[in-house]
C-alpha cells in the first residue's frame, strides 16, 4: 500500500548560453544539491533523469504539505545558476490542488489550482464502444 499522499515533479532546463561543459556541471551539481534538499524534506522514491538539455525528477512525500514545497522551491531557486530555470508540479494525490512552480536563479513564484470534482464546463465528451448512439453522433475526430 502506497502510504505516499503527494507527488513532486520537476523539470529543468538550460539556455544557450552555458556550454557543454557547463551544462554537464551545473547538472552533476544540481542534481547532488536538489537530491540533498528533497532528502531533507523526507522525499522518498527520488528518481533523476537527465535528457541532454534538461534535468527532469520525481519523488514522493508522505503528506501533502504546502510549507515543504514552498521551502523547497525557495532554496531551489537560491541555488540555481544563471541560466537555467526550471518548473516543478507537485500533486495532492487526494485531487484537491495541484501547485505550479516557476524558478529562476533567486526567485519563484508559484500558482494553486482546485481539481474540480466535475470537469469543467465546454469539454468534449467520448465515449465507449461505436455502437451507442451517442459515439455515432459524435463521430470520430
Amino acid at each position: 500500500m502506497d502510504k505516499n499522499r503527494s507527488e513532486l515533479f520537476g523539470r529543468f532546463s538550460y539556455d544557450d548560453s552555458l556550454t557543454y561543459e557547463d551544462l554537464l556541471a551545473v547538472e552533476e551539481n544540481l542534481t547532488a544539491d536538489l537530491t540533498a534538499l528533497l532528502l531533507r524534506a523526507d522525499a522518498a522514491h527520488l528518481d533523476f533523469t537527465p535528457l541532454g538539455d534538461a534535468l527532469m525528477f520525481q519523488c514522493a512525500f508522505e503528506a501533502h504539505k504546502l510549507y515543504v514545497y514552498r521551502k523547497i522551491a525557495l532554496e531551489t531557486a537560491a541555488l540555481l545558476p544563471s541560466g537555467v530555470r526550471g518548473q516543478m508540479l507537485c500533486l495532492d494525490k487526494d485531487f484537491n490542488s495541484l501547485h505550479i512552480y516557476w524558478l529562476r536563479a533567486g526567485q519563484w513564484q508559484e500558482e494553486e489550482r482546485t481539481v474540480p470534482l466535475e470537469p469543467p464546463p465546454g469539454l468534449r465528451v467520448w465515449h465507449t464502444g461505436e455502437g451507442t448512439p451517442a459515439a455515432r453522433d459524435q463521430g470520430a475526430e
